[in-house]
């Protein structure tokens, strides 16, 4: 169990404070975060390999689950030291974090997997003519999945490696969080699909770092919100 972070040194984040704070600390922390992008990618590229150069996605995103799904938690952790502007932080913290982190990620990678799986099975069966309806359906329930889980895992990832939080507590509050602060959840979505659109219209190579600063984003926005409810029990 590792100690719960200390930010009472930080400068308050609030709704007026968040994007200056979040901007200052995705600057000041760049190489850091860019370090951890470049960690992830390769904890990624065995995985990544396999589904877009080889072509067996199902088996890739099994893979992912093993390799992805700690190798996130690990970038969290890293971003999460710069956030906190921790200065006793080495080269190493992300393979560090990345065995401590590993049950807890694998385990987040598994259950978003299974929407993954579920769409790359149906892909396939949209050559059929007519397509079924079953497959369209499954398609949106795939979809829905996903968006819910990404809402959610916005809120569980900081938890855990702000607080070394269990994956049940984890998942119950950031249930919570993301339906009562539902603005800066769908913002943050949002944002993650500008982001992508970017990387889709000048390189996709911009996928390598831009995942680490929407984290910085993402992060910030739970240590605001989680600020904001623990003001509401004093």
């Amino acid at each position: 169990m590792r100690k719960p972070f200390d930010d009472e040194d930080l400068p308050v984040l609030d709704a007026n404070t968040y994007v200056k704070e979040t901007a200052l600390a995705l600057w000041d922390g760049l190489p850091r975060e860019l370090l951890a992008s470049f960690f992830f990618a390769m904890v990624s590229l065995p995985a990544i390999i396999l589904g877009l150069v080889m072509g067996y996605l199902i088996l890739a995103i099994l893979l992912g689950v093993f390799s992805m799904g700690p190798g996130w938690l690990a970038m969290c952790a890293v971003i999460k030291r710069t956030i906190l502007r921790e200065l006793n932080s080495s080269i190493l913290d992300f393979f560090k974090d990345f065995i401590h982190f590993y049950k807890r990620g694998a385990i987040l990678g598994a259950f978003i997997a299974i929407p993954l799986v579920s769409a790359a099975w149906c892909l396939p069966l949209l050559q059929l003519n007519p397509v079924p309806n079953i497959i369209w359906v499954s398609l949106g329930a795939d979809v829905a999945g996903l968006f819910f889980l990404t809402a959610l895992y916005m809120y569980v990832c900081p938890q855990i490696v702000l607080y070394d939080a269990a994956i049940r507590p984890a998942m119950t509050n950031s249930l919570i969080l993301a339906i009562r602060y539902l603005t800066n959840t769908l913002g943050l979505i949002a944002l993650a699909g500008l982001l992508a659109f970017l990387a889709f219209k000048v390189s996709f190579f911009l996928l390598l770092v831009l995942p680490a600063f929407w984290l910085v984003f993402v992060i910030n926005n739970c240590r605001m919100v989680l600020r904001l409810e623990l003001q509401k029990l004093k």
